[in-house]
């Protein structure tokens, strides 16, 4: 062979090989988090970002019920992991956005009863990366939170053992959520 078709060849696999590990992580990009089907994603991600379900209650824990094995796996390791890298993104350029729209207010210029002094000079004092770090803290114990009681509505195997566990460590964010969740397993 010559020696300018062995360059080419090379080049050939070299982009054969870069084009199929572009379309597998493309496949493994699409595929919803934690193997889920997409109907399951679709119910998992509802539940794990919500802020307030309120009137749909009932239609999503009847949602979570009929996804209850692969949603039992999903809401046990969302408790450990935690929001996947692009929500923390999502809710880091969120808090950027709040914090720049609450440094346009200047509470100084108004009256606010029912706060000290020594708490607005707090609230003042507040850096852009001390406030964004807190939101996103916040955000990622929510979407734990949320998971806890997901776990608390699907039940399954094991379960209420990894409720009871994090309900009793009382050093534990998510602990309020589990006794929550036992709770309102018991009730049902």
């Amino acid at each position: 062979m010559h020696r300018a078709n062995q360059v080419n060849l090379r080049k050939i696999v070299r982009w054969l090989v870069a084009g199929a590990f572009t379309t597998m992580c493309a496949i493994a990009a699409a595929q919803p988090r934690y193997g889920l089907s997409p109907e399951a994603s679709a119910v998992f991600n509802r539940w794990v970002l919500a802020t307030c379900i309120g009137d749909e209650e009932r239609k999503l824990t009847e949602d979570l019920r009929r996804y209850a094995g692969p949603l039992t796996v999903a809401f046990r390791k969302a408790i450990v992991e935690g929001p996947p890298r692009d929500e923390l993104r999502t809710a880091r350029v969120a808090a950027e956005a709040r914090f720049a729209e609450r440094a346009k207010f200047p509470i100084q210029d108004y009256r606010i009863e029912g706060v000290s002094e020594k708490d607005l000079a707090a609230f003042s004092r507040v850096s852009r990366q001390s406030y964004v770090d807190d939101q996103v803290q916040r955000f990622a114990t929510g979407y734990r939170a949320n998971a806890v009681a997901g776990l608390g509505v699907v039940g399954g195997p094991g379960a209420r053992e990894v409720l009871t566990r994090i309900a009793s460590n009382r050093n534990d964010p998510l602990a309020l959520a589990a006794r929550e969740a036992i709770k309102a397993a018991d009730q049902r």
